[in-house]
């Protein structure tokens, strides 16, 4: 099964490995310590111990079959002014579809040699999908806790197939592949990026751009101009050098995202024109939120009225985001007018307010 394991995997041009490791219980200092330490995020499972091991979500798995599929290949950021910026994972179709369809063809084309049940997964279940791919051979960590593969670097798409059949496995080896590298670690915006190794995802900027929750004042200006996840640290690791360098016919300018129609644009017309993208999960509102804080750190101050008028919007999410864009855009105007608007709203915006404007932006 091993041997045709892999040559389905060659026939479908994608990296291939296999895991018959299903306990993860070895991470769970790790984890309890990262919980502690508050590195992790709400989009995580919570409920850690039900996160190590395979078979809480299939009780009849004996071997993994994990998939890579490269992308970003001559990745290069489009060079549009007054642009926002989406994560070239989000380039094409939704990865997750991608990687679903791929999983699917490669149980179909298993099923041809022996019947067997199976689960699908690309990054939606409560399991550590990278550690289960690390156990397959897809990759080893980077200091930037991605998975970096020899051959694709880490612009890497992860799946795998939970599976009831018995399948020996390669002996994988375990290398450091950053060594005294630390490149990623000095570039990352926000210092999220641990000397060591390892990632405080509170201070990342993919997370910010994704989290409903509140974003401290001191991460927004480090955001730039994203809207949806960030790859400075894929773009400077030397890992991705031969990856970035190829030619490509892809029309990485469909990243950059139109930041005034970010403010108008409706539900409907989100789900049309951005629908398809794997950052659209995340929804209209916290792209608007994202743009309202890329319109103030890039000083679109043609934009003014624009993020004036959110100050009425029924959203206090987008209130107090336009009111730190606002003030980024011309300052003393906006405090006249978040001023005048103080009595008119409620203490959690009131607050954000007063803060604001007493830390002077």
């Amino acid at each position: 099964m091993k041997e045709i394991v892999k040559e389905i995997g060659y026939n479908l041009g994608i990296k291939i490995g296999i895991s018959n490791i299903l306990d993860y219980s070895y991470l769970s200092e790790f984890m309890i310590n990262r919980e502690k330490n508050n590195y992790n995020c709400e989009f995580e499972e919570q409920n850690i111990n039900k996160r190590l091991n395979a078979k809480n979500l299939f009780p009849q798995c004996k071997s993994i079959i994990a998939i890579g599929l490269p992308y970003g290949s001559g990745y290069k950021i489009p060079s549009l002014p007054y642009k926002g910026l989406l994560s070239v994972s989000s380039y094409g179709e939704d990865y997750h579809r991608k990687v679903n369809f791929t999983l699917n063809k490669l149980a179909k084309k298993l099923e041809k040699y022996r019947d067997f049940e199976h689960i699908a997964c690309v990054d939606t279940t409560f399991l550590i999908d990278k550690e289960i791919c690390k156990t397959a051979g897809i990759g080893n960590y980077g200091k930037n806790s991605l998975l970096i593969n020899n051959l694709k670097g880490s612009f890497i798409n992860l799946g795998y197939l939970l599976t009831n059949i018995e399948i020996e496995t390669d002996s994988i080896e375990r290398v450091d592949v950053c060594g005294q590298c630390k490149i990623c670690v000095r570039t990352c915006p926000n210092g999220a990026i641990f000397p060591q190794g390892g990632i405080n995802s509170k201070k990342c900027i993919s997370y910010l751009t994704q989290t409903k929750n509140y974003i401290p004042i001191e991460y927004r200006e480090n955001m730039g101009r994203q809207i949806y996840g960030c790859d400075v640290c894929q773009l400077v690791c030397p890992k991705n050098k031969d990856v970035l360098n190829k030619e490509t016919n892809s029309d990485y300018s469909k990243l950059a995202v139109d930041l005034e129609e970010l403010l108008s644009i409706s539900n409907k017309e989100f789900s049309k024109r951005y629908g398809s993208l794997a950052g659209s999960w995340r929804g209209r509102n916290v792209w608007k939120r994202n743009a309202l804080i890329s319109i103030g750190n890039l000083r679109m101050k043609s934009l003014f009225q624009e993020v004036k008028d959110e100050l009425s919007n029924s959203s206090e999410m987008i209130k107090i985001y336009a009111a730190w864009s606002l003030l980024k855009l011309d300052k003393n105007l906006a405090v006249d007018i978040l001023y005048n608007k103080l009595k008119y709203e409620n203490e959690n915006v009131k607050s954000e307010y007063l803060k604001l404007m007493e830390l002077g932006l």
